[in-house]
């Protein structure tokens, strides 16, 4: 297969209506966002457009965030507007980067452990490591496994890096160069120890029954905005922070021993706090950006991120967050799949019913209702009724018997219709490693969100 694989993007609201707001904008924060621009050594004059992630080698569709603001800030900038695209490596997640799926012979779906990692623990709190080399059983397609090989070379490149968050950042930048140009990483987590950090820590701390009544009512309240009417509530973006007796604040603090809740009363320090999924992405739309661009997932809980701000802060603050917008991408591997038989495919229940057939290749009059009404009209728990249906058992394992040929092709077609529908679920699967994808195939999805901002005016 030779041609390009089109990619799907989905870039909400369409780029001419994407705004950003003024990075010297006035507001009760205007003065911790300046000093923390300043931290990240950002000049004053720049619009921030951001977007951020999981420490990890992500999919094209996460690609599709960092090509989104480059191809932004690099139309903005030529019409006359200075943008600067920004990274935030989301570092307080616990997630598990160090694991990279891949499509096995099969196709089947196998898993490299590249990294070791401790479960519970912040991947800033974790040390870089030497990645383990590549397994060899990858799927026949060259560029999943030169993609593996790429992979396996920028970890390694970066593992004297601080920690195993700003490795993999750094990695994933280093394969995603090609495409957007490069983006200059920031830690996410870090924003807690910048000036905005430290004035919501300490606003946490002046009134933090404000901050939990606040955060759970705005979690609740999505909740109700979700629920279908069905009885089952849906999961919360975010966990309550008050469960009984026990009160929690929105960080959560780093041990050797992983992430531990920090609950209200105890003694913060924001060097050794992580901030919780809201209060990050709060951090970074209040103070680390002009606009922020999401995927699915982060488009789903910031409306509860901005209820709870807006409740605990005042809508004036809400005001000042920076505006957000959505872009994803689905980009497939080109693997191919035997196309479905022509046949009605094979089912467990159709298995079912030629084991439970009587006439299974019975030559002669068929006698399945015959031995079926003989059951009917016996009286219940009546020794004709047991005889008769002893008859019909009888029948079937004859039956099993004579078409033995007949359910044992019908068996290896229930297998092989398995292995299509595994198969087929690997080559719609849309969450590979963009390494992975062929380069023409990125470059064509980095072209097509490029040409969505063309006509975009500043």
């Amino acid at each position: 297969m030779n041609e390009v694989v089109v990619a799907e993007t989905t870039i909400q609201p369409e780029p001419g209506h994407w705004t950003t707001v003024d990075p010297d904008r006035t507001g009760m924060f205007a003065s911790a966002r300046r000093a923390t621009r300043e931290t990240m050594n950002l000049a004053s004059n720049l619009t921030v457009v951001a977007t951020g992630h999981q420490a990890a080698i992500w999919h094209p569709g996460i690609l599709a965030k960092d090509l989104a603001i480059t191809a932004l800030a690099a139309h903005g900038t030529a019409s006359g507007r200075a943008m600067q695209a920004i990274h935030f490596i989301a570092d307080h997640d616990a997630n598990d980067g160090g694991l990279i799926p891949y499509p096995g012979p099969g196709p089947s779906r196998a898993s490299w452990r590249m990294l070791p990692v401790s479960e519970g623990t912040a991947t800033r709190d974790l040390p870089a490591a030497p990645p383990s080399s590549p397994p060899t059983d990858a799927i026949g397609i060259a560029a999943v496994s030169e993609g593996m090989a790429a992979i396996h070379a920028a970890v390694s490149a970066h593992a004297d890096a601080a920690n195993l968050a700003l490795q993999l950042g750094l990695a994933t930048d280093t394969l995603a160069s090609p495409f957007t140009g490069g983006v200059p990483r920031r830690s996410m987590s870090r924003l807690l120890e910048a000036p905005i950090g430290l004035e919501l820590v300490d606003r946490m701390l002046q009134d933090p029954e404000a901050c939990i009544t606040a955060h759970d009512e705005a979690v609740e309240a999505d909740r109700r905005t979700r629920a279908d009417g069905s009885g089952r509530w849906p999961r919360g973006a975010a966990r309550p922070l008050r469960r009984g007796s026990t009160e929690e604040l929105p960080l959560w603090r780093a041990t050797e021993h992983g992430r531990r809740p920090v609950l209200r009363g105890e003694r913060i320090d924001p060097a050794s706090c992580r901030p919780r999924a809201l209060l990050a992405t709060a951090l970074a739309r209040l103070g680390g950006c002009d606009l922020f661009v999401h995927g699915l997932g982060g488009s789903h809980y910031d409306p509860t991120m901005e209820d709870w701000i807006g409740r605990w802060l005042g809508p004036e603050v809400a005001a000042e967050l920076a505006p957000v917008t959505m872009a994803t991408a689905t980009l497939r591997l080109p693997i191919e799949v035997e196309s479905p038989p022509e046949t009605p495919p094979a089912t467990p229940e159709g298995l079912h019913r030629l084991l439970s057939d009587p006439d299974l290749d019975r030559n002669a009059a068929p006698r399945r209702e015959q031995l079926l009404a003989s059951i009917e009209v016996a009286a219940r728990r009546s020794l004709d009724r047991r005889s008769a249906f002893d008859a019909l058992r009888r029948e079937i394992d004859l039956a099993r018997t004579r078409g033995r040929d007949t359910i044992d092709r019908y068996r290896g077609r229930l297998a092989a219709e398995g292995e299509r529908r595994r198969g087929l679920e690997i080559a719609s699967d849309r969450t590979w490693a963009f390494p992975m994808h062929r380069s023409e195939d990125l470059r064509s999805l980095a072209a097509k969100i490029d040409r969505s901002f063309s006509g975009r005016s500043a």
